[in-house]
């Protein structure tokens, strides 16, 4: 089967609830961050939050909203979404959250091999504040435990993009066996897309970013992450130094829009106004709207402006996912 993108990402099961700043404050969380967390925290954390046996997804369904999430995995969602082909390796546990995570990921329509291993299914805590700034508790359980035996290598070599998440370079395991992959598409000739994840994430594994950017073909990051890769200040900087490293660069920077520089010419993409509930997974499916235009052979600018466009309707509602139907925006969209 020939993918459009297949992606390498942490399986988490994402529990999303909105909290004020006073509780962010009374767990220790750090406002806008993404921490690693044991599975005693990310226990104690939910049922303080929720009250919630946590034996029985049920209960927990009925109090937050629930996914099969993953930074990699939103952005293959979206592509499935948009009408792309699109399919994720990852790892789960045989456990209820394991079982969700497939039923959820297939239903989608990613294609998912769902292998289970013994342990825990890695999940995520996602706490909206009241001005709509995520704050992620994550416990990656067996999810970082990525080896070669995961890849679907037919998979792998008949897509057009392989997409790499930065945050699985906090594993040493699912480090190499992203090099492996990268070393296979480049043989098979499958494009490399790679996303910084955060910048924290840059500051814990920068030495390696920067050797990987020449062998990638398309680099994303926001603002904040462009200019902490390239030690600069500014966007125009950050773009100019990250594009000479070798790969095409598309910056986003919230309601100030986004920057795209393929072959040394830069292209702005103007922002969709709108009024901001959670900013959960903008950066995933702003690269599903990429990445899905340019594998369906629309050009650049098309391309951005579906972009924009899917990470605008999801920055305006709650959860990563747009819940909406796209495809009938995208259409319209195109015939104006």
């Amino acid at each position: 089967m020939k993918l459009d993108v297949y992606a390498f990402g942490s399986a988490l099961v994402d529990v999303q609830l909105s909290v004020s700043d006073k509780v962010l404050e009374e767990i220790g969380a750090v406002k806008g961050n993404m921490a690693l967390t044991e599975r005693s925290q990310q226990e104690a954390v939910l049922r303080r939050l929720m009250g919630a046996d946590l034996s029985c997804l049920d209960s927990l369904a009925g109090r937050a909203n629930m996914a099969a999430g993953g930074s990699a995995a939103n952005t293959v969602f979206g592509v499935a979404q948009l009408g792309g082909s699109a399919g994720l390796c990852g790892k789960v546990a045989g456990d209820a959250f394991g079982d969700f995570y497939i039923k959820n990921m297939r239903q989608s329509g990613v294609v998912f091999t769902g292998r289970k291993v013994a342990g825990m299914t890695g999940t995520c805590i996602i706490l909206i504040s009241d001005d709509a700034q995520r704050t992620m508790l994550t416990c990656l359980g067996v999810s970082s435990e990525i080896d070669y035996d995961d890849i679907d290598e037919a998979q792998l070599k008949n897509s057009r993009y392989l997409y790499l998440e930065g945050y699985l370079f906090d594993s040493a395991l699912a480090t190499q066996t992203m090099l492996h992959a990268i070393a296979t598409a480049k043989k098979y000739g499958v494009k490399i897309a790679f996303t910084a994840s955060d910048a924290f994430c840059i500051s814990r594994h920068k030495d390696i970013f920067l050797k990987l950017l020449p062998q990638i073909d398309l680099l994303f990051c926001n603002a904040q992450e462009a200019c902490a890769l390239s030690d600069t200040g500014t966007n125009d900087e950050a773009l100019k130094a990250l594009a000479a490293m070798g790969p095409a660069v598309a910056l986003t920077d919230g309601g100030s829009g986004s920057l795209l520089c393929f072959n040394g010419e830069t292209l702005p993409v103007k922002p969709c106004t709108v009024s901001p509930v959670d900013t959960t997974g903008a950066g995933d499916s702003y690269a599903a709207g990429l990445l899905y235009g340019l594998t369906s052979g629309r050009s650049l600018a098309a391309s951005g402006a579906i972009a924009s466009l899917f990470s605008s309707r999801v920055v305006a509602q709650l959860g990563p996912r747009f819940a909406g139907d796209i495809r009938s925006e995208i259409a319209a969209l195109e015939k104006q």
